[in-house]
């Protein structure tokens, strides 16, 4: 498949999030899209369906603009007794989900598929403060909770191998003691990210060395008016990427980009740069949207990511339709030495096809992830 052809009307359909890396990439990486492995997560009802593709998977007669594989089958069925979500996080080519309130962890082995469940991966988390969010920052792994309290996963002496949640002291002096609705979030460096309450529109970002959170300020240069009103933007979705200054998430059927201006001890956020997917303009859904980090185009320094969004066909029996695209995003290089997008290009499409289990024939699928393994 040639990524540098301009592909100018195939999309994907799934809300997908990508796991890699945790942290800001490392600059100047030729990707190799269609040798990456993407494993895409539906979750329907109290189960989550993980599913392996890639771009090669493609049928021989393919037209050369699309292409549509046969029905994905689940790779791993992670079964539960419980009926809200499971947070997944990605580690050493392990695959880890996490019950959004029961103790136990599973955790998936991407290279041989092997599978085991840690039933010993315990919590001190009362039922009405339950997990909410985890996230994996540089090689520390944190889950939060709706009160903003922060747990690190740690590795127990005995049984050996075996792990539990603690608790972090953290200072919450400098925001408003409340619960949150958190919808997204985005790792900005090894040890710190930043989080989207959709209640108040704020952000908030976490220091894992001082172990404070800081209220994120919208940014005005001097001789402007402050605070900005920002509450008529959504901020982040789901899992979101931070490459050379700027935060990068879907919104209005697109993406947007917000740079991230580090001053005076102090975390501000700009207003959004709109980059919208212009091909199939009416199908893109921000809820049902993810996207993840693909690397980097070694010749122009133009960003690569992977979007994914889920779309189930109400007229096809037992099928859902992903819809898996590379966009490319050229930059500019700011006063501040960030890169600031000026646009958004489509590289290439391909669509998969989910041929449901019987246990989720009748269950739309309420979210969608995607973590992506290069090899």
């Amino acid at each position: 498949m040639n990524l540098n052809s301009p592909f100018s009307k195939e999309v994907l359909h799934d809300p997908c999030m990508h796991l890699l890396p945790p942290g800001p990439p490392a600059p100047y990486v030729k990707p190799h899209m269609d040798n990456e492995l993407l494993f895409i997560i539906c979750q329907a009802g109290s189960q989550s369906f993980i599913y392996k593709t890639s771009l090669m998977d493609l049928s021989p007669d393919l037209s050369s603009r699309l292409g549509i594989a046969t029905p994905l089958k689940p790779h791993y069925i992670v079964h539960g007794d419980d009926c809200g979500p499971r947070h997944f996080f990605l580690l050493d080519s392990k695959l880890h989900a996490v019950s959004f309130l029961k103790d136990g962890m599973d955790v998936l082995n991407l290279d041989t598929r092997c599978e085991h469940l840690d039933l010993q991966a315990r919590r001190p988390v009362s039922p009405i403060d339950p997990f909410v969010m985890v996230i994996q920052v540089g090689r520390t792994t944190l889950a939060l909770t709706e009160t903003l309290q922060v747990y690190r996963k740690a590795f127990l002496v005995c049984p050996p191998g075996s792990i539990s949640w603690v608790r972090c002291m953290t200072d919450h002096s400098n925001i408003l003691d409340r619960k949150v609705e958190l919808s997204g979030y985005v790792v900005v460096s090894d040890n710190s990210f930043v989080v989207c309450d959709t209640l108040t529109c704020s952000c908030f970002h976490f220091d894992l060395d001082s172990k404070k959170w800081h209220l994120v300020m919208p940014w005005a240069p001097w001789g402007k008016y402050l605070p900005r009103d920002m509450s008529r933007y959504r901020f982040l979705n789901g899992k979101c990427v931070f490459v050379d200054g700027f935060i990068y998430t879907c919104s209005g059927k697109g993406l947007a980009a917000y740079e991230l201006v580090d001053e005076d001890h102090c975390v501000y956020l700009d207003i959004p740069i709109f980059l919208p997917l212009s091909w199939e303009s009416e199908n893109w859904k921000t809820e049902r949207m993810c996207l993840d980090y693909a690397g980097k185009d070694v010749n122009s320094g133009a960003i690569l990511f992977w979007v994914v969004q889920g779309l189930q066909i109400k007229h096809r029996d037992h099928h859902n339709t992903l819809w898996i695209t590379a966009v490319e995003v050229e930059t500019e290089k700011t006063p501040r030495k960030s890169m600031k997008p000026v646009g958004i290009r489509h590289v290439v499409s391909a669509t998969r096809l989910i041929d449901q289990e019987e246990t989720i024939d009748q269950k739309e699928v309420i979210s969608t992830r995607c973590c992506a393994l290069s090899f």
